[in-house]
């Protein structure tokens, strides 16, 4: 554990994805102060009515000086999306935002918090070095930085999931699923509205498999936070994880938390670029359009892609992993699908039917 720590402590890599991560945090920030301008507008200022401050009274700030600071942490989150003091601009974020948490308990909510704790966090990794936009001429930073931060926010969704699940694990009517079933119930128009069968809904509200489903949840959140850091089970665990917050999405509503954490999951990915190699033909229309889908989907930079015909072996594509495996076809469809965010759900599935097929010989 000391070994492990004193590496973490040490660990320098490239700083692309916590930079895109960075950004998506920015617009997270933003979309978190217009809803906080909405409710606002709408509710009142909360200092008017009856609330329970958690800091000193004389610290409440007046309908004035809240309104500034709200419209304080829009500018903030704007400057930590486009790059620009993004590190001191998180930090302000973060301060800002669990300072007006604080002011009163009525208002305050987890998933909130957990945004302010990982702008707090992220404010100290070297989330600058990309997808920032500067001054014609300004000397572009080196992209290699250290990574300790990014560690501690990985950490940081491991304490929050082993706090939900112990939580839900301490609380018969979570363990007896009364708590889901009834979210389920007063969510069910939510979910039919995006897309989701109101049969399905009837199914899953049911007594027995809310009771079920709570179990399952409780197990999820708790072996997340081991599975995650473990380099055997982490594919699985993050494709689990991905399908938890997006069914919880779909059928509750939890504000931004459940795209707060597939942000974060981006962290996990190895801070190595290009590790991968996609060969494709460019007279072939498979490996054409392949290799198009690829360049507009990787967002993490996975894959480097290069036009080959004679590494394809008469194929529209090959992808050659970091262990310098090779994979053809379907196969090589579910690898891809393993290292393109946007394909991740279907890279288990895609495996699962793939199990059978060998590796491709000859290739690179």
């Amino acid at each position: 554990m000391i070994s492990l720590l004193g590496r973490w402590q040490t660990e320098k890599g490239d700083a692309y994805i916590v930079s895109l991560v960075r950004m998506i945090l920015g617009v997270l920030l933003l979309l978190s102060a217009m809803r906080e301008m909405d409710e606002h507008g709408a509710g009142g200022y909360f200092g008017d009515s009856f609330h329970i401050p958690i800091v000193p009274e004389a610290l409440v700030p007046s309908r004035d000086l809240f309104t500034l600071l709200v419209a304080i942490e829009c500018g903030l989150a704007v400057l930590v999306t486009i790059g620009r003091a993004s590190r001191p601009a998180l930090l302000a974020s973060a301060l800002i935002g669990i300072f007006l948490l604080s002011c009163d308990r009525l208002r305050y909510h987890n998933n909130r918090y957990a945004l302010f704790l990982f702008a707090f966090i992220l404010a100290f990794a070297p989330c600058d070095r990309a997808f920032f936009f500067r001054r014609g001429g300004a000397p572009a930073l080196a992209r290699e930085g250290d990574l300790w931060a990014q560690r501690l926010a990985q950490l940081q969704l491991a304490v929050i999931y082993v706090a939900s699940g112990g939580s839900k694990l301490l609380d018969p009517d979570w363990r007896q699923g009364r708590v889901i079933g009834d979210r389920l119930v007063r969510s069910t128009a939510l979910a039919i509205s995006q897309g989701v069968p109101i049969e399905l809904m009837r199914f899953l509200s049911d007594p027995m498999v809310a009771s079920a489903l709570s179990k399952l949840a409780i197990l999820t959140e708790i072996s997340l936070a081991v599975a995650l850091f473990v380099p055997r089970t982490r594919f699985f665990a993050l494709w689990w994880g991905v399908m938890f917050h997006v069914t919880i999405e779909l059928t509750s509503k939890v504000e931004l938390f459940g795209w707060l954490s597939l942000s974060i999951y981006a962290l996990f990915a190895r801070p190595t670029l290009r590790e991968r190699t996609l060969f494709y033909d460019d007279a072939r229309a498979s490996g054409v359009f392949v290799s198009r889908a690829v360049r507009l989907l990787d967002w993490l930079v996975r894959f480097e892609l290069r036009a080959d015909a004679s590494a394809t072996n008469g194929r529209g594509f090959v992808v050659v992993e970091r262990d310098g495996s090779v994979a053809a076809g379907a196969l090589a469809v579910a690898r891809i699908a393993r290292a393109i965010p946007v394909l991740f759900p279907l890279s288990v599935p895609l495996f699962l039917v793939t199990a059978p097929i060998k590796k491709t010989p000859g290739a690179r």
